[in-house]
């Protein structure tokens, strides 16, 4: 459940920056009222888009800690499966079923 958390914070911070920013960057410029949303989506996405990937190059070639611009500083770890060409069609099912033992926490909402 928490890579699932933290890859949500991940998506969504880019996004909400790119808003901001995009806002930030059309909000002095007169246009008419249809073309205005237009330009500020583009402009919006253009800017999370450039954010994210800056963040993600910083995060790789830098340091680990630049992971706080996405929202969260650790990337999702997510269960690995099986090999599928080495294993049973059982085994390789089991793994994909998210409510499996291995996913269960003692004392938590799945248990």
């Amino acid at each position: 459940m928490k890579a699932l958390f933290d890859s949500i914070v991940r998506t969504f911070t880019p996004l909400i920056v790119g808003a901001v920013i995009g806002w930030f960057v059309t909000a002095g410029i007169t246009l008419d009222p249809d073309f205005e949303g237009a330009l500020t989506l583009v402009v919006s996405g253009a800017f999370a888009l450039v954010y994210y990937v800056g963040a993600r190059l910083l995060e790789t070639y830098v340091a680990p800690r630049f992971g706080w611009l996405l929202g969260v500083a650790r990337q999702p770890i997510y269960a690995s499966l099986p090999d599928a060409s080495t294993s049973t069609r059982e085994a390789y099912q089991a793994a994909l079923d998210p409510h499996r033992t291995a996913f269960r926490n003692r004392g938590a909402h799945n248990e």
